[in-house]
Order: C-alpha cells, then structure tokens, then sequence
C-alpha cells in the first residue's frame, strides 16, 4: 500500500484520509491548525443537506447516498449530528420548468421521494413564520435538513486518529517536491501520492490551477429570533427562498445555540482566505434586513448575534474538482467545492480515494481534471446569478 501525505483536514482531507486508511493505506493528515480549523467552510455550525438538484440526476443519486450515510453516521456515532427537518423550497412566482423547484419535483418524484406541493394557505398553516402573501408557490420534502458541520469534522478527526491516520497539526503547506511535500517551516514529508484539499486556499498554495479554481467569499449571519419556537423544525424547516434569485437559505433554531442562521448562495466576492477584509459587509448586512423583512416579519428586527465569512472553493462550471493532475502524476487535487460539497462528506471520501488508486467510476467524469472548461456561469442548479 502507498504512503499518502493528505494536506487540509477539512470535509475532503479528513474523509479522504479516513478511507484511505480503512484502505489500508499509510495515511498523514497534515494542516496548520486548530482543528477544526477555524477559517474552514466547514467549521460552522450547520450546512445543508438536501436532494434537490434541479434536472441533474448525478448529484440527485450521489445525494440519495450521501443521506443514507449521514442515517448511518447518527447511528454509528451514537449522536444526531444530521437532523432530517426536511426541505422547503419557496417561491414568489409559480415555478415555471426549468427552475429549481420544478425540475427538482418532477426528479424527486419519478425517484420515489414524494416531495409536496404548497401553497399560500399551506404555508400559512404549516410555516406560519413565513410571508405567504410574498412566498405563495413551492414545494416541501421530507427528506434532507441540516447536519452541525463544525461537530462532524470534529467527530470525523477523532475517527481519524482512531484508525490510525497520523494527524499533525501545526504544518502549513509550503511547496509539492517530487517526494511529497516541505512545510513552511521547512520540514520534508515524504509520500508516494499527495491528496491537496486545501480547500479555498487551493488556487493560492497551487498557482496553476487559479485560473480554474477561485476563492469566493460569502455571508453568512446568525439571528437571535424574538420567539424562537416560531422557527423551531417543524414549523420552520430547512429553506430555500427562490434561492436562485435571492440566493438566500437557512435553517430552524439550532438545537445547542438558539440561533437562526441565514447564508447567502450567490457568486459572492473574490477573496484571499486570510484576507483583511473577511469580514460581513454593511451593504451586505442592508441586503439581509431587507430580505427578511419582505420574508420573515417575525426576523426583520432581530438582533445579528455573529457573523461570518464562508469561503468557497468555486470551480468554473460548479462541479468539484477531484481529479489526478496530468503534470504531476503523483498529486490528486480534492477540492472545488463550490459551496455546496458538505452534504457528500459520507461519500466524498470514496471518490477521492478511488482516484488515488486508480479505480474508475462513471462519476469522475463529472470532477475529471479540466482546465479547458470555461462556461459562462455555474452550472449547480441553486447558485442565484445575482450578486
């Protein structure tokens, strides 16, 4: 088996590292630290998990899978990191084919999920928090909601070091050798193959590759709500509000801080992941109120508790980036997010595996090495276009 030198411990490098090591390969996870790293897309506190992928099947199956493993994670973990609250999708304008929530619909239903239809009389009876004179068409699932992203990855650490992954914490990437890799501090690792998932600060510490890959940034606020049982699951789920023109998503009162967390899914702004400027903007903070008080009269006045910056590792066309490089034959780049590769943890571990040793699989024609791809815009179906 190969030695594997895995660089970034977030959601890729921590899922490689462990199947890696359940391959029974010699796995090192290296990152500068702390764990959970705390500029990380995946130190928060929920991300959403959900099947909805508009007409793309791939990403609908590869979420089905994704689900069954977080069910299988609960379990084996023995605590409910992933609750299943369900999606609600909301729209101010009947959804016509195409969108999102149509063309998400008609897979889900053809796949035997069962989504719901809903309407104004229906939001107001069973999401009351909602504006229904606004939100009158969308469509409801009982399948997805939400997981506590910050515990998983800390919880996935764990079960790292259990299995025998040697994890250091401390290395920050310097510069890939023919060998492996030299930290910043100038220590040589030695490896057969390195997985980089460095998530976005991968066009940065990987130059060639920051014409294709890009770290963007996006906000992301945390909301003291007046009367929190409004927002509780089951009479707030999981949400997306015409995502692809607002852009908005969000999530019930967190069950350990209380919060409503309320993010923003748009093209968002280039951004250095130690930049000075990482910081929620007051334009960006005007565009919030503005959306709640149209959406959600009972948030319109609630305090912002937190902020923070989400960095994404957005590739072109939207797809990630899992892939050997040509010109470096003993490198695998995991990365290429694109804000939304969380959901996929329990499966993303596989994928980046299979490449490292070869395997093929239909799939990894969808996250192959490809730098003569230039769409014109992302092609994941809830990006809002909008900035």
């Amino acid at each position: 088996m190969d030695r594997v030198l895995v660089v970034g411990a977030g959601v890729f490098g921590v899922t490689a590292a462990l199947e890696l090591r359940r391959r029974r390969h010699a796995v090192r996870l290296v990152d500068p630290g702390p764990l959970p790293h705390p500029l990380a897309a995946s130190t928060d506190i929920s991300k959403v998990v959900r099947l909805e992928y508009g007409a793309d099947e791939v990403y609908t199956e590869l979420a089905e899978r994704a689900i069954e493993g977080w069910e299988r994670w609960n379990r084996d973990f023995g605590a409910r990191l992933y609750h299943r609250t369900g999606l609600l999708f909301l729209r101010r304008s009947p959804p016509a084919p195409g969108t999102i929530e149509e063309a998400s619909f008609e897979v889900l239903s053809r796949r035997g999920h069962r989504p719901e239809r809903v309407d104004a009389a229906a939001v107001r009876a069973r999401f009351p928090a909602w504006n229904a004179d606004q939100y009158r068409y969308g469509t409801f699932s009982q399948t997805g909601g939400f997981v506590e992203s910050g515990k998983v990855v800390a919880r996935l650490l764990e079960e790292a070091r259990r299995s025998g992954v040697e994890l250091r914490e401390g290395v920050s990437f310097g510069e890939l050798l023919s060998f492996g890799m030299v930290s910043t501090d100038g220590e040589r690792f030695e490896a057969d193959q390195v997985v980089f998932a460095g998530g976005a600060w991968t066009p940065h510490a990987l130059p060639w590759l920051a014409p294709y890959l890009i770290s963007t940034a996006h906000p992301v606020f945390h909301l003291a709500p007046p009367d929190p049982a409004a927002f509780s699951p089951e009479r707030f789920p999981v949400f997306c509000a015409e995502i692809q023109s607002t852009g908005y998503y969000g999530f019930p009162v967190h069950p350990t801080s209380g919060v409503v967390k309320i993010g923003r899914h748009a093209p968002g702004r280039p951004m250095h992941p130690e930049s000075a400027d990482r910081f929620v903007t007051a334009e960006e903070i005007e565009h919030l109120r503005a959306f709640l008080a149209e959406t959600f009269p009972g948030l319109q006045n609630a305090a912002i508790v937190a902020t923070r910056i989400c960095l994404y590792c957005d590739s072109l066309d939207g797809h990630f980036w899992i892939a050997r490089d040509p010109e470096r034959p003993r490198l695998v780049v995991a990365a290429g997010d694109s804000g939304h590769g969380f959901k996929f943890a329990p499966v993303l571990g596989a994928l980046i595996a299979d490449v490292v040793e070869g395997k093929r699989d239909p799939i990894q024609e969808r996250f192959r090495w490809r730098p003569g791809i230039r769409p014109a815009r992302s092609e994941e179906a809830a990006r809002a276009q909008v900035s």
